[in-house]
């Protein structure tokens, strides 16, 4: 039988793995290479970063994007960045000097500039009185517009402004909840999957949600879902979008994966969640 040993020697070849750092939901994802523990965290975790580990000196480099990383960037339309260069900070400061130097001769320059003041009326006039060192009595002479009249009255304090008591809120009428899986975040929002759960391979999956607040309302804000393969990282799909005035969102997410049951994932306030699975065909 004929065997290629070219072919052979490629798949005998350990890949280097290669991981994305994905800032919405602040983790890794694993682009290619074997099992392999994942780098540690970046330092800027907003931006859309790409590393590789170099097997011989056991470190981590980053590179270009890779496929996933481009994905999200233009799914994401600009909203993350890549990473800023370092920027370089002197770590070396100046020296304090020290400021009794300084008050040393400030006292000095005052005693003497203290001093030629006292003396000058005495070397300018040797006959002239020196000014009384106490105080002088004030003359009882009335003023302008009369003496002041000891015994008036002070002048009343003002009366303080009734204190107004706050207005009572009214409490929000409560939102009906809509039909469908629904899931309770930590603050008490709930969020709830209004859309189908089976969907046609290489097309799209229209799926529409509903977030509630604790206190009844609407929710407001950013919204993320996505299609995720716990098996295989490429079948994973993700799209993004903005809730409307009445808290919900259609989000139309590619289903160009392999058929199978997949999770559908939101991302919302701060958390990701399984809200329920999707059966592609």
């Amino acid at each position: 039988m004929f065997v290629n040993l070219t072919v052979m020697d490629v798949v005998g070849r350990q890949e280097a793995p290669v991981f994305t750092w994905n800032p919405v939901e602040q983790m890794w994802v694993q682009e290619r290479g074997g099992a392999a523990k994942p780098p540690p965290a970046p330092h800027d975790i907003h931006a859309i970063q790409t590393w590789f580990l170099d097997t011989e000196d056991n470190e981590w480099i980053q590179t270009v994007l890779g496929p996933m990383g481009r994905q999200l960037a233009a799914q994401w339309r600009g909203a993350y960045r890549v990473p800023d260069a370092a920027i370089s900070r002197e770590t070396t400061t100046a020296k304090k000097r020290s400021p009794l130097p300084i008050l040393l001769g400030a006292v000095v320059l005052i005693a003497l500039v203290g001093g030629v003041a006292i003396a000058a009326p005495g070397l300018m006039n040797p006959n002239a009185t020196p000014a009384p060192s106490g105080p002088i009595a004030a003359s009882n002479v009335p003023g302008p517009s009369g003496s002041a009249d000891p015994t008036a009255d002070p002048s009343p304090d003002p009366t303080p402004d009734p204190t107004v008591a706050p207005a009572t809120p009214v409490p929000a009428t409560p939102r009906p909840r809509p039909a469908g899986p629904s899931y309770t975040l930590k603050n008490g929002t709930v969020v709830t999957y209004t859309g189908p759960v089976t969907a046609t391979r290489n097309a799209t999956l229209p799926a529409s949600f509903s977030v509630s607040l604790a206190n009844g309302r609407a929710g407001s804000g950013a919204f993320g879902i996505f299609l995720n393969d716990p098996v295989t990282v490429s079948n994973r799909r993700a799209v993004n979008g903005t809730l409307d005035g009445n808290g919900r969102i259609l989000l139309q997410i590619p289903t160009n994966v392999q058929p199978g049951v997949y999770q559908l994932l939101f991302s919302y306030a701060g958390e990701t969640a399984q809200i329920t699975t999707v059966t592609v065909r």
